[in-house]
């Protein structure tokens, strides 16, 4: 049986019209009563990898971490991405 190959690509939106994380945040935080001081916070590990006051791979893994994000969302992140190239 031939395993297929699944491949996730973030050009920073050159290869999608969204940014990946981004459209990930609005779609796993959707019904969350915290959102907006989740995204914040969010906000706040992105501004501080973009200041090198903390590594990229830190930032992300932080980022990350806040979401909560499940396969159904990452189902659904990758349908809205198909529709951004």
């Amino acid at each position: 049986m031939k395993q297929k190959n699944y491949y996730i690509i973030d050009f920073d939106s050159t290869f999608t019209q969204v940014e990946a994380l981004d459209e990930l945040v609005r779609i796993s935080l959707k019904d969350n009563p915290e959102k907006e001081k989740i995204f914040k916070k969010i906000e706040e590990y992105t501004n501080l990898a973009m200041e090198g006051k903390l590594s990229f791979s830190e930032s992300l893994a932080e980022r990350v971490k806040l979401l909560g994000a499940n396969k159904e969302h990452l189902k659904k992140l990758v349908t809205h991405l198909k529709k951004s190239i």
